[in-house]
């Protein structure tokens, strides 16, 4: 179980940083950067193309390891327009407290960050499974 923590703990300072790091904001990035810059932050994550939709253009990575998805929602250009990641309740405790260390609270539910001159909202929402953050330009 240590060890899990500590992947989770590199994880989730990694993947911070991505979001917040002048340049690695993904909201912005083409579907080809996305790819690459996940797998260097984190490798236990893996593009997942078992799933089709046909209604929406994504990209999905799963986490097997800590129960963990992230999708990347695209435009028509494959340009990241918003992202959402999705996650076991076990990550409950270490994720908030990762969003309230690393953006600006701005209720119980909502943070706010800026990069590049953007502003961006980040929301938590409760699922009876599972919860999910969202990554948005405000």
């Amino acid at each position: 179980m240590q060890k899990r923590s500590g992947y989770l703990g590199f994880f989730l300072f990694a993947l911070t940083c991505s979001f917040e790091t002048e340049g690695q904001n993904f909201i912005g990035l083409h579907k080809s950067e996305i790819a690459g810059l996940l797998k260097t932050i984190n490798p236990q994550f893996k593009l997942d193309n078992n799933a089709v939709n046909h209604t929406y253009n994504y990209l999905k990575f799963v986490d097997k390891i800590s129960e963990q998805t992230i999708l990347f929602f695209l435009s028509d250009s494959d340009v990241c327009t918003y992202v959402r990641w999705m996650a076991d309740y076990a990550n409950l405790h270490d994720l908030t407290g990762m969003l309230n260390q690393n953006y600006h609270k701005q209720g119980p539910n909502a943070w706010l960050y800026k990069d590049k001159g953007c502003n961006y909202k980040v929301t938590l929402e409760e699922e009876e499974w599972y919860f999910t953050i969202s990554f948005r330009k405000n």
